[in-house]
């Protein structure tokens, strides 16, 4: 494959340690729970990385992979005896013929361990300090305990090699056991693994000392670190780079550089991360250390990815997530049609949300991922001329499918535009990413054979002039408006309208409903008027302002917001690993919360709530409702009463997530 010069950097090759890589495309080690109970590498895994390694990406790493049971638990694949090596050797095997190199990141959680997962042994940590990340407590590892692990750290890394794996990187970051030992936070220790920063860096540099004796001077091993801890207490950056100084001595070959512990406050992975927002971490290590470094953390785009190479002097990047959504990723970037690629949005619904709740790994924006050999496209066995009534996300992943399968697809929608609710989704600050899979989509149909037709309303007489085999409707929904008494009122307007600026909102705001809808409309208002991200670096460039000064600018706009919630929580239908971070950005916006409030009416003295036993009446210029939605049904009603028979998809037959829509529309026209 030529190289694709707009992205020189990026499809260069790069040789670590003797092994040439193909191009500077870095998968980095994610936990899939795609194994059994018997922690070996399956065909499933094989399948989701032979997708990736027919795709074009140059080193994949796979991982967390286990040296031992109370280290990884029951979630990750393991490498901890002689008896998982044939399994890896098969999934090696597979991958090689197709030119990605393969490194298996050898892991050990410490105090992150969950015991429940490791078959109730208590976890292990270099001293008894309680994990914010578990809520447990570990036991502190005895002196000679220490070295025990060292060595299964070497031994995996030998049973790796015996596999036919091309190289292995050492855990080290996110918070686990060698960022344990490092940080002042977690280590207490006064023996010689404790106290001074020599005697903290020293389990890592032991642990690279024997993988380095026990695989030979040839065999390529890195080390995945933090960039900061992002802990209060904990090590910054410069501390950092002079514990790797010491590992890079000891014999590490690349630094892969992610961003903080998982116990940090500071938002890594989600959305609201700027794109690339770490990448001075890896670029900061580089530069005082002579091994290749990676860049890590939120590096979405192959031109962003190129970027980060000129810009930074890194050597590699990971592109993590974004390989889940597109296996084509490399491939495409590299044939000129970056547009093709199927974004990752930062969503985490279906990778750390999933997994969160003991689930395998999918992605929102692809269907196929974790099922490979299940979910393939096989040429319809026969040709059907396929109705979709609707431009939204199921429709249109129902509508590709199908016409990808080979059948005749007439997509109609009624607005001037595709993507449904998917302008809507990217409005609230830092959700943007959306607007990527509404551009995936208008490439994908411009390049398809869809007979797409804009502005044109759905009716069972125009539907029936098509002569259609399959209807599948694909309306969406509307925003819910419910009987409660002045909902009627100017002052009183939806949060759609008001995220999409088809709405003024006053000074003082009452939002109602404390859903995802809910908190990420406040967000949006409370930012309102607030300095801009550029206003905020030329102020401080130029010292216009205090610290404290600049601080309430970024975090302050004009408005006054309140959720008012009758539920006991708020966000209950956010997923885990990004529903923090909302309640953060209220905490931080000022947004006040009422929950367990129960709106009766809105009158001019205002929005009249009660709150247990009390009546209460905030009084606001605007009224948003954030209530839910409800499906946009009454083409199907009016196609059954038609005796058109069809197919529900998405939020008409029932108000969901995007992922929902995307999957279901996906499936769907797997079966026509």
């Amino acid at each position: 494959m030529s190289l694709n010069h707009r992205f020189r950097k990026l499809f260069s090759p790069i040789t670590i340690n003797g092994l040439e890589i193909r191009n500077r495309i870095v998968m980095p080690a994610f936990g899939l729970k795609y194994c059994g109970i018997d922690r070996k590498p399956n065909q499933r895994l094989i399948d989701f990385y032979l997708a990736r390694a027919k795709g074009g990406c140059g080193l994949i790493v796979i991982g967390g992979v286990g040296i031992d049971l109370e280290g990884s638990g029951l979630m990750l694949p393991s490498i901890e005896n002689d008896d998982f090596v044939p399994a890896w050797k098969t999934l090696a095997d597979a991958l090689r013929p197709h030119g990605a190199r393969l490194f298996l990141q050898l892991f050990h959680a410490g105090r992150y361990q969950h015991s429940m997962l490791a078959r109730g042994a208590t976890a292990v940590a270099p001293s008894a300090v309680a994990s914010r990340y578990t809520r447990e407590e570990p036991r502190a590892l005895e002196l000679d305990e220490i070295p025990v692990i060292q060595e299964k750290f070497a031994a995996a890394a030998v049973r790796a090699q015996a596999a036919g794996i091309d190289g292995v990187e050492i855990i080290g970051s996110a918070g686990y056991l060698i960022c344990q030992f490092l940080s002042p936070v977690t280590n207490l220790r006064t023996d010689e693994y404790g106290g001074s920063f020599e005697n903290r860096a020293r389990f890592g540099r032991e642990v690279m000392e024997k993988v380095r004796a026990a695989v030979g001077p040839h065999y390529p091993v890195g080390m995945r670190v933090a960039g900061s801890d992002f802990v209060p207490g904990g090590n910054t950056n410069a501390q950092l780079i002079e514990a790797y100084k010491v590992f890079a001595t000891a014999g590490v070959d690349f630094f892969n550089v992610t961003g903080g512990w998982h116990e940090t406050l500071v938002p890594q992975l989600p959305s609201m991360v700027p794109r690339g927002a770490y990448a001075y971490l890896a670029a900061n290590i580089r530069r005082e250390i002579d091994v290749p470094g990676v860049a890590s953390n939120r590096i979405v785009e192959p031109d962003q990815a190129e970027a980060v190479l000129q810009d930074t002097l890194v050597d590699m990047v990971t592109i993590g997530r974004s390989q889940i959504a597109d296996p084509e990723w490399a491939n495409k970037a590299q044939e000129g049609r970056a547009a093709a690629i199927r974004p990752c949005v930062g969503c985490m619904q279906g990778c750390l949300d999933r997994l969160f709740s003991m689930r395998d790994v999918e992605c929102l924006c692809n269907p196929v991922a974790g099922h490979e050999a299940k979910r393939q496209l096989s040429p319809a066995a026969e040709v059907k001329t396929v109705v979709v009534v609707g431009g939204g996300p199921a429709g249109l992943e129902a509508a590709l499918t199908a016409s990808r399968r080979g059948h005749k697809v007439i997509l109609l929608e009624k607005g001037d535009e595709i993507g449904g609710q998917l302008p809507l989704v990217a409005a609230p600050p830092g959700r943007e990413e959306f607007n990527s899979l509404n551009l995936y989509y208008r490439e994908a149909l411009g390049n398809s054979s869809v007979d797409l037709r804009l502005r044109t309303d759905a009716t069972p007489e125009t539907i029936k002039e098509l002569k259609p085999d399959v209807v599948l409707v694909a309306a969406g929904s509307s925003q819910l408006v419910p009987p409660i008494p002045g909902v009627d009122r100017p002052e009183v307007v939806t949060a759609w309208d008001v995220l999409l600026e088809r709405a003024e909102v006053g000074r003082k705001v009452a939002v109602l409903g404390g859903g995802a809808v809910g908190v990420e409309t406040a967000i949006t208002v409370a930012e309102r008027g607030g300095v801009s991200g550029e206003g905020l670096k030329f102020l401080l460039k130029h010292e216009a302002e205090d610290f404290e000064t600049l601080k309430k600018l970024a975090t302050r706009g004009v408005r006054e917001v309140t959720i008012l919630e009758k539920l006991s929580k708020i966000g209950k239908d956010i997923g885990p690993t990004t529903k923090w971070v909302l309640l953060k950005e209220l905490d931080m916006l000022g947004v006040e919360t009422q929950v367990k409030a129960e709106v009766t009416a809105i009158t001019d003295a205002g929005v009249e709530y009660t709150w247990g036993e009390a009546s209460k009446t905030l009084k606001v210029d605007t009224v948003v409702l954030a209530l839910g939605s409800r499906p946009n049904d009454e083409l199907v009603r009016s196609l059954e009463e038609a005796s058109i028979e069809c197919i529900t998809i998405g939020d008409v037959k029932k108000p969901r997530k995007i992922m929902d829509a995307v999957h279901e529309g996906f499936l769907t026209a797997l079966e026509i």
